[in-house]
């Protein structure tokens, strides 16, 4: 098969000493840059480069989730992974500072692309259609993604958005947050924009397939349930029935599942999901509070996918089983998400029996009996977070809906201020009074 290779677009990139050591005004005119096809399609590579880092969807977005909802505890002595353990992140955790400068690395590079391709004479419209569909889906993606951390995600008439920087520039902390319905109204509008530029192909890259799913689980996070079935179905309709077998996403690339698959090649940065998960010991040990109700289920096989090492130490296998592995992907988006969003639309706008249908298909798919009966509402918020915690261990869910739930108080024992991260002391401090940080954080 052949690999794509991310190209790396230095002049989009700058690492998080850059953010700091430059005044806002002081910044590379990166869309300048961008002057022919060459360049154009350079720069819409950069953008999938940014999405790797470390920091983002190279592992540690998706890992720091899992350890503040308890699916993770710290196996080395590191603080930043002990606090994101504990639940109580402070507003100094390395993981909170590098995530947002990960985020908003994207979120730039995705700018110049759509600031400078309009105006590139090479491209033809189809050309500049395509690139510009992509990069308002990956915007659409890091502003998401910068909501469900750092912002009120939960709340859609709370003030406590994100800073939505749609110019070319890396100081998003110069940019007052904006509040929640609008950084919902910016995601759907970028989603919509690849929805209206983007045809479909591999799930390497963003897809009009894509931006449907992501603006899918975009409304329903915002309870519109309409909105959300109806998106959801189309992409089921597109794709069909799920995948007889639920292993096959994590060991064939392109698989019939995939909707948005992040490929790690080894000219990629390794890809920190084997590092941390690998090394003697590991820096992250699955907890035993996960195995456990995975075996309390019968989980055959969703269960396969985690080992005990022995000495307290458990790993998910599903982005690998070396420290050093060839590129083992990250699944961003995948087809069962669609039937359980789908689920939750209609069992959440109706009557709760009218999940059962999509449940079970993902519950049979995974060796499990069908659900016969849900008796309530609050029965099947139970039954969806059950069911999404097992589907999507260690793919960056399960804290997010018990936040939109309304169950982390309960299942963690943790104040309610902490749903989410504080924003980065750092960015408070250089933003000179422009940003404000979450509510309760010092």
């Amino acid at each position: 098969m052949m690999k794509i290779k991310h190209i790396l677009f230095s002049a989009l990139l700058f690492s998080a000493c850059d953010v700091l050591d430059q005044q806002p005004e002081d910044l590379i005119p990166t869309s300048e840059a961008i002057i022919d096809k060459q360049s154009a399609t350079s720069a819409v590579n950069g953008i999938y480069h940014a999405l790797q880092d470390g920091d983002y969807y190279g592992g540690r977005y998706i890992l720091a989730t899992e350890m503040v909802a308890g699916n993770g505890t710290a196996s080395a002595f590191q603080a930043f992974w002990q606090e994101l353990a504990s639940g109580r992140v402070p507003v100094s955790n390395f993981h909170v500072e590098d995530s947002w400068i990960a985020l908003y690395n994207v979120v730039n590079a995705a700018n110049a692309v759509i600031e400078a391709v309009p105006n590139v004479g090479e491209l033809d419209e189809s050309e500049k259609n395509d690139m510009l569909g992509q990069a308002y889906f990956l915007r659409g993606l890091a502003f998401f993604d910068a909501l469900r951390q750092y912002g009120e995600f939960y709340n859609t008439g709370s003030e406590f958005g994100i800073p939505l920087k749609l110019q070319p520039s890396l100081a998003p902390s110069e940019t007052a947050r904006a509040t929640v319905a609008n950084s919902y109204v910016q995601i759907e509008s970028d989603l919509q924009e690849a929805i209206d530029r983007l045809g479909n192909g591999s799930p390497f890259f963003a897809s009009q397939t894509a931006a449907k799913a992501l603006k899918a689980r975009v409304h329903l996070y915002q309870n519109e349930f309409g909105l959300a079935e109806t998106l959801a179905s189309e992409v089921i309709d597109e794709l069909g029935a799920l995948p007889p077998d639920y292993n096959e996403i994590y060991t064939t690339e392109e698989s019939a599942e995939a909707i948005f698959e992040l490929e790690f090649i080894q000219q990629d940065d390794p890809n920190v999901w084997s590092i941390e998960m690998y090394n003697n010991p590991p820096e992250v040990s699955v907890t035993d509070g996960l195995i456990d109700f995975l075996s309390n289920r019968n989980e055959n096989e969703r269960g396969m996918l985690f080992e005990t090492l022995g000495n307290g130490l458990n790993r998910c296998i599903k982005y690998g089983t070396e420290a050093i592995e060839d590129g083992e992907n990250t699944i961003v988006i995948r087809l069962s998400e669609m039937y359980l969003i789908r689920a939750e639309a209609l069992g959440r706008s109706g009557v709760p029996n009218d999940a059962l249908p999509d449940l079970n298909a993902v519950r049979n798919r995974a060796g499990l009996t069908s659900l016969t009966n849900i008796a309530s509402d609050a029965e099947l918020i139970t039954t969806l977070l059950n069911e999404r915690r097992a589907e999507f261990a260690y793919e960056g869910h399960y804290w997010f809906d018990m936040v939109r739930y309304g169950r982390m108080e309960t299942i963690r024992g943790l104040e309610s201020f902490r749903r989410i991260f504080p924003i980065p002391r750092r960015e408070i401090n250089i933003s000179d009074g422009t940003l404000v940080q979450n509510p309760e954080y010092n």
